[in-house]
């Protein structure tokens, strides 16, 4: 508990140094969303401000009722009250209190602060976004799925799929990593933390993917497994992106911001191979539109790479835990492919020694929602933990990047024999 308190004390005098939140601020728009692809599911609550807003949190003592304080801003557009998910975070209702805007959260079980946190994303003058407050709360009294964490997973059922598909895939459920673990305490106070963001593209509606012909997405995708990398065409995943940064590390390092890097330095290097490359995304966006649900954000991904009849899909990924002693390499493939296990193993006997990380967490069946919709081999990596201290220190660097793209294209060209 000692060093809680530690923590928020050093939170309340980085936060005037970083964001400087002297003038006052307007609430301008409030957005929600539920995310059930998380390890645990969780709600999503974004602010839009005029200016950056010092904020505070809190939890009654019943744990049902969580108020957060956002200092000097005034309501200017926001709605006054939103109706959300019932499992999870039930109602938002937004007042004035002198010049500060009060935020009412009510949930329908009692949560802790691991449960909810607060951070803030800066402006982003290239893509015109606003200064944003972002409030997570997690659903209370649910195991964490523990795909990522070296537990194998029961065995998923699979679906039935016409004779001719080569390799039709399942059922939902995928990434986004809050962490797991959650531990008691409740009626602490909590103030926002920084999180480094990144420019993201702002439309209600669903955005274009360039990539995908405007044909029907196929039920049948005829990949090649053999023949060398030339001519293989390879869709890589840069996990995350857009409104999702992904999970956070110690300093403020977000998944997104890896992923993207290596995903790029990927792409060359298979292309200097002969092989096409497809990006999911090639900036820092959300796939199927801002805000949107796991299940379309997912299926947007999947729509690449099965509407351009890919050979291989790779989702690249960065884990993490509770434990900021976790760490290590992982590759998950949908259990009952046995060319997705193939592929699996090919890029992790490439990945999984790398220097500074915390070793081989192997190859492990993983009921993810992009290997269970691609019809292709499909693979999702996790390039070590960005929770632990180490390696979030190495995946900050360029050249781990590059290591890692180099390893994965060895990886590729093992599985296609080339």
């Amino acid at each position: 508990m000692r060093k809680l308190f530690a923590l928020l004390g050093m939170l309340v005098l980085v936060l005037p140094v970083l964001f400087g939140a002297t003038k006052a601020a307007n609430v301008t728009d409030l957005h929600w969303v539920t995310r059930n692809d998380a390890p645990i599911p969780f709600v999503r609550m974004v602010f839009s401000l005029s200016s950056p807003v010092h904020a505070t949190a809190s939890i009654s003592s019943s744990g049902t009722s969580t108020t957060l304080l956002l200092k000097n801003a005034t309501i200017a557009g926001a709605p006054t009250s939103i109706v959300m998910d019932d499992g999870i975070a039930k109602s938002a209702t937004l007042s004035q209190s002198g010049p500060d805007t009060v935020v009412k959260i009510e949930t329908p079980r009692a949560i802790d602060v691991e449960d909810l946190k607060v951070f803030t994303l800066k402006k982003d003058t290239v893509n015109n976004k606003p200064y944003r407050m972002v409030v997570d709360i997690q659903k209370k009294g649910v195991t964490p799925r523990d795909n990522y964490y070296g537990k194998k997973p029961a065995a998923p059922v699979a679906e039935k799929v016409p004779a001719k598909a080569a390799e039709v895939k399942a059922t939902p459920k995928e990434v986004s990593k809050a962490e797991t673990k959650p531990t008691p305490k409740t009626a602490e106070k909590i103030v926002a933390k920084p999180a480094k963001p990144a420019p993201k593209t702002e439309s209600k509606q669903p955005v274009a993917l360039p990539v995908v012909s405007e044909k029907p997405i196929p039920q049948v995708v005829n990949y090649r497994t053999t023949g060398g990398i030339s001519g293989k065409i390879i869709v890589l995943d840069p996990g995350h992106g857009g409104s999702d940064p992904g999970a956070i590390g110690p300093t403020g390092l977000q998944e997104k911001q890896v992923t993207l890097p290596v995903a790029e330095y990927l792409k060359s290097i298979l292309e200097a191979k002969g092989a096409k490359v497809i990006l999911t995304r090639t900036t820092d966006v959300d796939v199927y539109g801002p805000h949107a649900s796991g299940v379309d954000e997912l299926q947007a991904r999947v729509n690449v790479a099965n509407g351009n009849q890919a050979d291989a899909f790779m989702s690249i990924h960065i884990n993490s835990f509770s434990n900021p002693n976790v760490g290590g390499i992982a590759t998950y493939y949908f259990d009952g492919s046995d060319q997705s296990k193939k592929l699996a193993s090919s890029v992790q006997g490439q990945i999984a020694e790398h220097s500074g990380f915390n070793g081989d967490r192997g190859i492990q069946p993983g009921n993810l929602y992009v290997l269970r919709h691609s019809l292709m081999p499909s693979i999702l990596v996790e390039l070590g933990f960005i929770s632990n201290p180490t390696e979030e220190g190495h995946l900050k660097e360029s050249s781990t990047q590059k290591d890692f793209a180099n390893e994965l294209a060895k990886g590729l060209e093992l599985y296609f024999g080339g």
